[in-house]
């Protein structure tokens, strides 16, 4: 009985280790083995370097590669992709790119920043993603003094404010009028505001908000400048403050920050690279349904744009340096050239945020015994913070400001001539305005005082003297005066 149980389990247990043993396709080991794994240019994930005729690589994904190689135990010999493209289908093509180079059997492994997308999943195999990512807009940082706003100061206020404020201001001084002539209509001049009149009321108004204050007339009308003095005071200051935080910090502002911004502008060209996988998203948006998406006009206007689909990575960035461009490609590439661009003094900027989140992977031949192996390798790698360490070797946190704040002007280099422009324009015709009013003032005096002079001509027969009319008069009394002197007789004697 006892030796039954014992002959049962040894068999069991024989028959389990057997079944251990067995290696199924699906389970087949990397040790050992030797892949061909194609890759494709694309800073930072991979950089090819020649030199005497011999090609080196180096890059995230190198490193990434090396580090699979060494815990896996595989040998790999590492190969660009025939056109130098990550693949896309192309109708009497077929596909292209590193996963044409799957799909024909030119290599076993893709080792690149390679996006998952469902087309591809239908001829080749993926892990699961080893770095999630978004599409980023790459362009040129906006140059702060380049374009001046003259009429800045006037920049605090919306139009509708100025047009509120003008017209209180207006209001209350027609309302002081009115209420100096209620007060004496009332009773009778016994509460009469002397110097109260429109004028008086209208400069007493801007007074207030000058600092210049006045006040005449009395209780009631001193009641209503209160209350616009508080109005004023409010509209002073808020004036003030917004004026200081737009003069002493003057921010790096894009109009661009989502790809809806780009849509319906002339203004600024764009493109993104071709033969992406962001290209052939936007393809596949357009038309699949009857209502045109974001992406769907995103991609018809894309074609019309003169640099809209970009061939080379190196030409997209150098015509993003030469400004009014915005380059859309894969969120990493986009970071890696904002953040090393320290010798171009952080020209390049990332506008707005990522969109459009997607994720890379490993690639394979369809039904590779390899995949899941693979997958847990490059799923340790990241639990244990290993592929952190090599995002932060390839995307350090230091350098260039990611979205261009490190160029940005601050209160300390002072504020240019050129922003005082349109206030110093006002002040200059305020001078000219007050030449002209006193060249008028001047001018009325002297018609007044002829004006005077005739009519007092007129109306009375003494004119006044000249000097000379004078002397003449002097001379003359004198003269008649020493004639009756002679003439007169002596009384006394």
């Amino acid at each position: 009985m006892w030796f039954s149980v014992i002959l049962v389990s040894a068999c069991w247990a024989c028959a389990t280790a057997t079944a251990s043993n067995v290696t199924t396709p699906s389970q087949q080991s990397l040790k050992g083995r030797f892949f061909r794994v194609v890759t494709f240019e694309e800073e930072p994930f991979a950089i090819k370097s020649t030199s005497n005729n011999e090609t080196t690589w180096r890059g995230f994904c190198v490193d990434f590669l090396d580090v699979l190689a060494y815990k896996l135990q595989f040998t790999y010999e590492l190969l660009e992709a025939h056109d130098g493209h990550e693949g896309t289908y192309h109708e009497g093509e077929g596909w292209t790119g590193a996963v044409g180079d799957i799909v024909h059997g030119r290599a076993d492994m893709i080792v690149a920043p390679l996006t998952i997308t469902s087309y591809r999943e239908d001829v080749i195999d993926f892990t699961k993603p080893y770095m999630e990512y978004g599409i980023g807009m790459l362009m040129k940082v906006p140059d702060a003094h380049a374009h001046h706003d003259y009429w800045a100061f006037l920049k605090p206020f919306e139009l509708e404010v100025w047009l509120t404020v003008i017209g209180c201001l207006l209001g209350v001084a027609v309302l002081m009028v009115l209420l100096a002539a209620m007060r004496s209509a009332f009773t009778r001049g016994a509460l009469s505001d002397e110097g109260v009149n429109l004028g008086t009321t209208v400069w007493l108004s801007v007074g207030w908000i000058t600092g210049d204050i006045a006040v005449p007339g009395g209780i009631s009308i001193r009641v209503l400048a209160l209350a616009w003095g508080i109005f004023t005071l409010v509209v002073v200051n808020t004036y003030t403050a917004n004026l200081a935080a737009s003069l002493t910090v003057k921010s790096l502002q894009t109009s661009i920050n989502s790809p809806d911004d780009l849509i319906g502008q002339t203004e600024i060209g764009y493109g993104i690279f071709e033969d992406s996988a962001f290209q052939s998203f936007l393809e596949h948006q357009a038309g699949e349904t009857g209502l045109e998406t974001l992406y769907g006009k995103l991609w018809r206007e894309l074609q019309m744009q003169e640099h809209g689909l970009q061939r080379s990575l190196h030409e997209a960035v150098d015509r993003v340096r030469q400004g009014g461009y915005v380059f859309l490609h894969d969120g990493p590439f986009v970071e890696y050239e904002v953040l090393h661009d320290e010798a171009n003094n952080c020209e390049l900027m990332m506008a707005g945020n990522t969109f459009l989140h997607r994720s890379y992977a490993i690639g394979l031949p369809h039904g590779s015994p390899f995949t899941e192996e693979l997958t847990i390798s490059a799923l340790e790698m990241k639990e244990r913070g290993e592929l952190d360490e090599l995002r932060t070797k390839w995307w350090p946190a230091s350098g260039c400001d990611l979205h261009g704040g490190s160029n940005s002007v601050s209160s300390a280099e002072g504020h240019e001539i050129a922003e005082f422009y349109g206030i110093l324009s006002i002040l200059g015709m305020g001078a000219g305005l007050a030449l002209i009013v006193a060249a008028c003032e001047i001018a009325w005096f002297y018609m007044r005082k002829n004006k005077t002079v005739v009519s007092a001509a007129v109306s009375t027969p003494g004119i006044p003297e000249t000097p000379e009319e004078m002397v003449r008069r002097v001379v003359r009394e004198c003269l008649q005066e020493s004639k009756m002197a002679v003439h007169t007789p002596d009384i006394t004697s």
